[in-house]
């Protein structure tokens, strides 16, 4: 690869010139300066970036880490970043733990997810990037990011214990509190649940959020109502079976593979969902607009909280860091033939 030298030596100008070019300052003019730039591109000149950033102080590059990119939520969330990045002329490398491909979930043992974490944190030092933003799986609290003070963070989609560090995650406690208002304005009084496993933050929070809208609309909260699943569409035929003989006229799933699990159910045993019974699912998922009947559901904003994760780490880097350490951007409810048609509800709203 050429060097400055190099090209200064054929052009027959200085390296002082040939720099002054590269590096897009003026005081050359417009004929040295398209000489230089055509024989910078005859001998397949690169700049040497790395040379150029310690100069600069910083690599205008950050880290993206992963916990899993194959997980539905990821990609959308690493768009997000790179558009809001490439705005700002910034770069990005991106790492990925494949938690979900190596453990199915997580490593069980906390140790090793520290050493993992870490790992993929240490790699992306050795890069030079300015910063770092760690995507979860889940909006879980994750493992300490670092054993040193230096590195500068943003957690997307999960939740860093040191509130030093911004978490930009969704707020489905409250998506939760808004689709159970609206099952309920469609004349539902008796709304079926079904949650993920106990032990999830996302189970909690949906619940919580469906438990307050009951109560501030004077509904006693029947727990026979809310039954535990565990994410996977074959509960969701068999939970939305008990629900239906239990006499719901809705069911919220708490994501959408167990709503369409319920689908089939209907779908066997002559039950119109939208008609005969309402049903909504949580995260906007593909099968969610290519089952039929279409199911409604809530949207995650993955790509907002890929530009405001990307947006706080540039506000870092410039100094002027967010007060905030939980950052919860809103959800949409997308509605579509599993609760807009509701013609056996006369107390409905049309």
């Amino acid at each position: 690869m050429a060097t400055i030298r190099e090209i200064s030596e054929k052009a027959g100008v200085s390296i002082a010139t040939v720099s002054k070019v590269l590096n897009g300052k003026s005081g050359v003019n417009a004929k040295t300066r398209k000489k230089i730039l055509s024989v910078a591109k005859d001998l397949n000149y690169r700049p040497n970036l790395n040379a150029r950033n310690l100069k600069k102080g910083h690599s205008s590059t950050i880290g993206i880490i992963t916990e899993d990119l194959t997980v539905f939520n990821a990609p959308e969330i690493v768009d997000g970043i790179a558009q809001k990045l490439e705005e700002s002329d910034y770069h990005y490398i991106l790492g990925n733990l494949r938690f979900y491909k190596r453990y199915g979930n997580g490593p069980r043992d906390q140790k090793e997810s520290i050493f993992l974490v870490h790992s993929a944190v240490e790699d992306m030092l050795t890069k030079q990037v300015d910063g770092i933003i760690y995507i979860g799986c889940h909006s879980h609290v994750v493992v300490p990011l670092s054993d040193h003070a230096e590195p500068k963070f943003v957690c997307a989609y999960c939740i860093s214990e040191d509130e030093s560090v911004p978490s930009v995650i969704y707020n489905e406690e409250k998506a939760a509190y808004d689709l159970t208002l609206r099952l309920l304005e469609y004349g539902n009084e008796k709304i079926g649940m079904i949650t993920g496993p106990t032990d999830s933050s996302h189970s909690i929070n949906r619940s919580r959020g469906h438990m307050k809208a009951l109560f501030d609309r004077g509904i006693p909260y029947n727990p026979s109502l809310t039954l535990v699943g565990d994410w996977e569409r074959d509960s969701g035929f068999i939970l939305g079976q008990k629900l239906i003989e239990n006499g719901v006229t809705a069911i919220f799933a708490q994501n959408d593979l167990m709503a369409v699990g319920v689908l089939d159910y209907c779908g066997l045993h002559g039950i119109t969902v939208g008609q005969d019974l309402q049903l909504i699912g949580f995260d906007n998922r593909d099968i969610s607009s290519v089952s039929r009947p279409r199911l409604s559901t809530v949207a995650l904003p993955l790509f907002e909280i890929g530009q405001k994760s990307a947006e706080e780490m540039l506000n870092i880097l410039e100094g002027n860091p967010s007060e905030q350490h939980l950052i919860q951007l809103d959800c949409e409810i997308i509605e579509r033939e599993t609760t807009l048609n509701r013609n056996c509800f006369p107390s409905a709203s049309t």
